[in-house]
């Protein structure tokens, strides 16, 4: 049940941990979210199928309370550097359609997946423009980006998020497996469609999951996705990109190449540690 003090106490909340959320949806619209949000976890007895944003802000609140760790109040941490980011950016009505999606997506995602598809945006946004979240295709299947890249092309993405288990790692076995995935996605998204709308479509896949040790032992091999095409491959690709943690003070994507030679994360990212 949603009580003014619960309203009080998450809007706090969100002011101390997350206030560029603030910019993008007022204190009116974040309490109806936190309303439906409710209404959702009390329909699956006080939880969801999922980690969605719901369930890791009610995390949130524990490790707040508790003080016992930092690992959720750094990922929030993240998201609210993402937000201030897109601040800058012109596009505000599309990035907060982007942002309400998400949110309110309880179902199907989870606050890993909403962290990858903001940082997925925000990274295409250094060198296209940011045109449309959620375009339906002439199949009408939907996909979550479209972009102009600076050639004056259009761009459709969509954002795979591959949530992997280490344990069922066979090195052999890798190549055949993400391929699979890659083509599955882009073989649901490009069904039906003419061969010019096909090429410009995309898949942006994030590696969840992945230990370092596997990242680097297949990295020449994540280094040539980017160069997959439909001809080829069945599918074409952003290269992928991994999440990870910067001696658990930092929250953010990196590049193959910066996994596999962590110098460069340090250039990159010179105020942390990795």
């Amino acid at each position: 049940m949603l009580t003014n003090t619960l309203i009080e106490n998450s809007i706090g909340l969100i002011k101390t941990y997350c206030p560029n959320l603030l910019l993008f949806l007022n204190e009116k619209e974040f309490t109806k979210f936190l309303s439906k949000a409710i209404e959702h976890t009390e329909k699956y007895n006080g939880g969801t199928p999922n980690n969605n944003f719901i369930i890791t802000f009610f995390k949130l609140l524990w490790e707040h309370k508790s003080n016992e760790s930092n690992e959720i109040r750094n990922e929030f941490g993240y998201f609210n550097y993402l937000l201030g980011e897109f601040d800058k950016y012109g596009n505000k009505k599309e990035f907060k359609n982007l942002l309400v999606g998400v949110l309110y997506n309880f179902k199907s995602n989870n606050f890993h997946h909403t962290l990858g598809e903001i940082a997925v945006c925000l990274d295409l946004n250094l060198k296209n423009k940011f045109e449309k979240y959620e375009r339906i295709l002439d199949n009408q299947k939907s996909i979550d980006y479209e972009f102009i890249d600076g050639n004056g092309k259009l761009m459709l993405i969509d954002v795979l998020t591959i949530d992997y288990k280490k344990e069922r790692y066979e090195k052999e076995k890798f190549n055949t497996f993400l391929d699979g995935r890659l083509r599955a996605k882009f073989e649901d998204k490009s069904k039906d469609l003419d061969l010019e709308t096909k090429n410009k479509i995309f898949v942006f896949p994030i590696l969840s999951g992945f230990t370092i040790e596997i990242i680097k032992e297949q990295s020449e091999y994540l280094k040539k996705l980017s160069n997959s095409t439909i001809e080829k491959d069945g599918f074409q690709t952003f290269p992928p990109r991994a999440f990870g943690n910067i001696q658990g003070t930092f929250f953010s994507l990196f590049t193959i190449d910066e996994i596999v030679d962590p110098e460069k994360i340090k250039k990159n990212h010179s105020q942390h540690g990795f």
